[in-house]
């Protein structure tokens, strides 16, 4: 059934969902439960993949059910759900590498591009490029054919999806929907700039050739974010330095921008009812919910102690 309500019953809608959504003190109270995790009903080398799969159903249905409500935002729920797809993309590129990963895999239904059947096939990158031609993911293989080229580009096709999206959007919402996006895209690229740097050892030129192709799926408009989301980066880098004499790791970065961007786009939830605000804010708030949740769950299953899990968890506190 599609198009059956209006903006204001989904806006409604997700601020009943919103009021739902878990505090740190309900993640504490989790992570300190020695009861069995409710998702872990599996057994064997594949129980905690499962048990993840089995939560990001429950937790992704609510959107699920909204996503074809009303015609103006379908695009928009979509591609939200297709940042977790890109997800399932870069699984099927680290087989195509044979690269040992995790089998971890996200179920967007009928929106789904991808199928989990290509991870039991032996799969070329040739034989992706003919996957994936036509689709959202038609970029990933474009340019040098390496496995963090690619993997960036992964990234690249979620912000161009969302861009996208933006616009099929009326100028008011359009507007307030790429400053949201702006200042996320930005935290993406900050981040890969990071790992292109300091993971992948990337030099200047080939880094910034690579960061350009957001810069112009943005049609320019993204400066000003990575302005505001760089000077928090350096702030945060100070603050380490002074403290402890030593330099933050990338992970302990990422962290820092993530949990930034958490704050930031809380406070856009009760902007304005009537704005597609509350609906962008929703949707990000759930997806590191998801996140959350699942590092409780792999921070139980592997003994971490409890204070080591929360000090990952992204929220407020």
């Amino acid at each position: 059934m599609r198009d059956y309500t209006d903006e204001a019953y989904i806006h409604a809608r997700l601020y009943a969902m919103r009021s739902r959504l878990l505090s740190f003190k309900d993640y504490a109270s989790m992570v300190g439960n020695q009861d069995p995790d409710p998702y872990d009903k599996t057994s064997g080398a594949h129980a905690l993949a499962e048990a993840e799969e089995a939560l990001f159903r429950e937790q992704i249905s609510g959107v699920m059910a909204l996503a074809e409500a009303i015609a103006v935002y379908t695009p928009l729920f979509i591609s939200f759900l297709r940042q977790f797809e890109i997800l399932n993309a870069k699984l099927i590129l680290t087989n195509a590498f044979g690269i040992q990963a995790p089998v971890q895999w996200y179920d967007i239904g009928p929106y789904a591009v991808l199928k989990r059947g290509l991870l039991k096939e032996d799969i070329s990158v040739q034989v992706l490029r003919t996957i994936f031609a036509g689709t959202y993911l038609s970029d990933l293989l474009e340019g040098e054919s390496s496995y963090e080229n690619m993997e960036a580009r992964a990234d690249l096709c979620a912000v161009k999806d969302l861009y996208g999206a933006s616009l099929l959007l009326g100028p008011d919402n359009k507007s307030d929907f790429q400053n949201l996006m702006g200042r996320r895209t930005a935290v993406t690229l900050t981040a890969l700039s990071l790992r292109l740097r300091n993971i992948y050892q990337w030099d200047e030129e080939r880094r910034s050739a690579c960061l350009r192709l957001f810069y112009d799926a943005f049609e320019g408009n993204l400066l000003p974010h990575v302005n505001v989301v760089e000077g928090i980066l350096e702030r945060h880098v100070e603050q380490v330095r002074a403290g402890s004499g030593q330099e933050p790791s990338v992970v302990d970065l990422e962290h820092h921008l993530e949990q930034q961007y958490y704050t930031w786009i809380s406070t856009m939830f009760h902007r304005d009812f009537n704005s597609i605000c509350c609906v962008v804010a929703y949707l990000w708030l759930l997806f590191y919910q998801i996140r959350n949740l699942f590092k409780i769950l792999e921070g139980r299953r592997f003994g971490y102690p409890p204070e080591g899990i929360l000090a990952r968890i992204i929220c407020n506190r």
